[in-house]
């Protein structure tokens, strides 16, 4: 399918993968930087805030922004121009799989605990406080392997376009 794509196809691609990952990693580093800064500031409230609105933006924004990003990497592969094996391929599937992995089955879940406990309790409790100090932490390492991702791409070791 891909095969019938010239240069102006595979461009289009990588400008759509580009995009797509400056959605899902830029907005990864500003959830991080919001919730330091409430963390720091000792808002309790606004930091659990930063944590629920983390899970609304990843359902609606960064899983699609992920897929999307997918799907052009694999398009780019498709067409040709670069061919899987090559390491900053392997890194960027890798780390999207590990990512994904994190979000789907740890940050989603653990947002939505969050929210549950939220509702129990009506109030910012500190059982509530260290399951968003865990989530973060685990939100920080995969915005890591991301960043990881992205520096690969630039660098794209093992040669490439």
């Amino acid at each position: 399918m891909f095969g019938v794509l010239d240069d102006g196809g595979y461009h289009a691609l990588l400008a759509v993968h580009i995009v797509a990952a400056m959605v899902w990693v830029g907005g990864g580093i500003l959830i991080t930087l919001q919730a330091e800064r409430a963390r720091q500031a000792r808002d309790d409230d606004e930091y659990v805030s930063v944590a629920v609105g983390a899970e609304f933006w990843g359902t609606r924004v960064f899983i699609p922004a992920s897929l999307v990003l997918l799907g052009c990497g694999l398009g780019m592969v498709g067409v040709g121009h670069i061919g899987f094996g090559k390491p900053f391929v392997d890194i960027g599937l890798a780390g999207w799989t590990l990512s994904f992995l994190i979000g789907s089955a740890f940050l989603g879940p653990q947002g939505g605990k969050v929210k549950e406990l939220l509702a129990a309790d009506g109030s910012v409790t500190p059982l509530v406080i260290a399951r968003v100090n865990r989530i973060l932490w685990v939100a920080r390492v995969d915005l890591v392997i991301l960043l990881v991702v992205v520096v690969s791409m630039a660098v794209k070791p093992g040669g490439g376009l």
